[in-house]
């Protein structure tokens, strides 16, 4: 882990890596394809923030993309990765549906690093030029099940679409446990 990062993960009181954190890392780091399974609260956001901003450059435009099913999610999801992206002095914008869009384009005239939001505003965005996807690197589906299906399938591949033709894939899911 860097050293600004690690720092601040001990400075936040962690001492270790959780399980899937510490499963996800090397491969995420590597640029593999990662399937992350693990319960709720283990600590799967930064399983995949923390080894992904590792990997970004500061100024190159956007770099990650992180894709939520929900507006709520997704706002958790930027609240937690933009504390973590300023250790490394990176943007952080987010892109839902419901928020005010002429203000979401502004941010993005700052050229962030990370954008993080629900497909249908993102695929808006990046249908009107606003959102340029030529530098990713990286796509994250958070919460994968809800986002594969049916409905929002065909929007996250059309969304993906306007990015590279090869890209590193990340799908995050919570374990549902049955007894």
């Amino acid at each position: 882990m860097k050293r600004k990062l690690e720092a601040f993960f001990k400075d936040q009181g962690f001492k270790d890596f959780s399980p899937i954190q510490e499963k996800v890392y090397q491969p995420l780091i590597s640029g593999s394809n990662v399937l992350g399974l693990a319960p709720t609260g283990s600590g799967k956001t930064l399983a995949y923030t923390i080894p992904l901003l590792e990997k970004l450059v500061r100024g190159e435009g956007t770099q990650l993309m992180i894709v939520a099913p929900a507006q709520e999610l997704a706002a958790q999801l930027t609240d937690v990765i933009r504390t973590w992206a300023k250790v490394m002095e990176l943007k952080v914008v987010s892109l839902i549906g419901g928020a005010n869009v002429k203000r979401q384009i502004e941010k993005l005239k700052k050229h962030p690093e990370i954008v993080v939001g629900t497909p249908g505003r993102m695929l808006e965005l990046a249908e009107a030029k606003k959102l340029k996807l030529h530098k990713l690197r990286t796509v994250v589906l958070d919460e994968a099940d809800e986002l594969l299906t049916e409905e929002t399938l065909i929007s996250c591949r059309e969304l993906i679409s306007h990015g590279p033709g090869r890209i590193q894939m990340c799908f995050f899911q919570p374990l549902k446990l049955k007894f």
